[in-house]
Formats: structure tokens, C-alpha cells, sequence
């Protein structure tokens, strides 16, 4: 060979059909459909949202989950299974955005108890 790449060398063979020709190419991972079938949409792991869950949640309900969330312990459970549950989705981003923010409210709060409790301890520690 003399170095230079032959245009042909990587087309198809002559007098046969390029396959698919006109038709997307299926992404890698698909089977090709037989000649003249259309190949199927492919979603690209996208989720399938019901357009239920994309309903607003209504007034009434606000009120009630607000009271839920008054009842210790069950207002906790209820978070999660909203949060990670099926249901509509402003219910679930609000449920986990309660999350995040009750995890950073724990977080503050045993800071806040560890430099109180050493501030009393330098401040009080030559009773003993």
C-alpha cells in the first residue's frame, strides 16, 4: 500500500441496499428491525411520568398534610414515603426538600450543643 486510503474501501459493496436507508439509526444496545419496519422510539432512560403526578396538589390537601406533619413521629415517616413514594410531584420535591432541610436542622443543632456544652465547660471547669 502506498499510504493513501482508498475512498471506497470502507463503503458498501455494489448493487447491494445500504440498510436502513432514510431511517434513524438504532442506539447501540437495540436490535435492527427487519428491512421496511420502523424502528421504535427509544426514551433514553427518561422517565414515564403519569399526568396525574403532574397535577398541582390542591389547597385542601396542603392543609392537611400541614397538619400531619404536627403529629411527632408520623410526620417523619410520612416524609419519606412521600419523598420516595409514588404521588404527584410537588408533593414529593416538597417532601424532600423537608428532608434536607430537617437533616441540616440536626446537624445545627449538634454543633450548636457541642460549643455550648464546651463554652460552659472552659467557663465553668475550675469548679471542680
Amino acid at each position: 500500500m502506498d499510504g493513501n486510503l482508498n475512498n471506497n474501501q470502507y463503503s458498501q459493496p455494489q448493487g447491494q441496499p445500504i440498510p436502513h436507508q432514510g431511517q434513524p439509526i438504532p442506539p447501540q444496545g437495540q436490535p435492527i428491525p427487519p428491512q421496511g419496519q420502523p424502528i421504535p422510539p427509544y426514551n433514553y432512560g427518561a422517565p414515564v411520568y403519569n399526568p396525574q403526578d403532574l397535577e398541582p396538589v390542591s389547597i385542601g390537601t396542603w392543609v392537611g398534610i400541614l397538619l400531619l406533619m404536627c403529629i411527632p413521629c408520623v410526620n417523619i415517616i410520612l416524609l419519606f414515603v412521600w419523598a420516595f413514594g409514588d404521588g404527584k410531584e410537588s408533593r414529593k420535591n416538597w417532601a424532600k426538600a423537608q428532608l434536607i432541610v430537617m437533616a441540616i436542622m440536626i446537624v445545627l443543632t449538634f454543633l450548636l450543643y457541642a460549643i455550648l456544652g464546651a463554652t460552659l465547660l472552659s467557663a465553668f471547669g475550675y469548679l471542680y
